[in-house]
């Protein structure tokens, strides 16, 4: 577990990095993930800074916590699928931002060039 506390990168983000190797390598499959009290041991640190390490894995959606069962790392699969569909998702929503962008910049044309509009 190569953390170094005269790194001035933040601990939490030296923790998931660390983490982050060792699900790619296969270390937690088919077994829960670590605890935070586990964490919180094995880096020798603090129940807040483990907590913002595992938060920053869940929102890249390598684990996932299900309450009252445990945190689990997630398959390639799953991260994957789940990825393609958030993107299918953003690739939409830039499209629909840039068509009001279009519109605005139509109405603001308009509105510089003295063509008021009438409701």
């Amino acid at each position: 577990m190569p953390i170094s506390r005269e790194d001035p990168s933040p601990l939490h983000l030296q923790i998931a990095a660390d983490l982050r190797e060792r699900i790619r390598a296969g270390e937690f499959e088919g077994t829960k993930f670590p605890s935070l009290r586990d964490l919180m041991r094995d880096y020798k640190t603090s129940q807040a800074t483990a907590h913002d390490a595992v938060r920053l894995l869940q929102q890249e959606q390598l684990i996932i916590s299900v309450s009252g069962k445990g945190t689990f790392v997630r398959s390639a699969d799953e991260a994957s699928a789940d990825s393609e569909s958030a993107g299918e998702g953003l690739a939409e929503q830039v499209e629909s931002l840039r068509a009001e962008l279009e519109e605005v910049k139509r109405r603001l044309s308009r509105l510089e060039g003295g063509e008021g509009e009438t409701s």
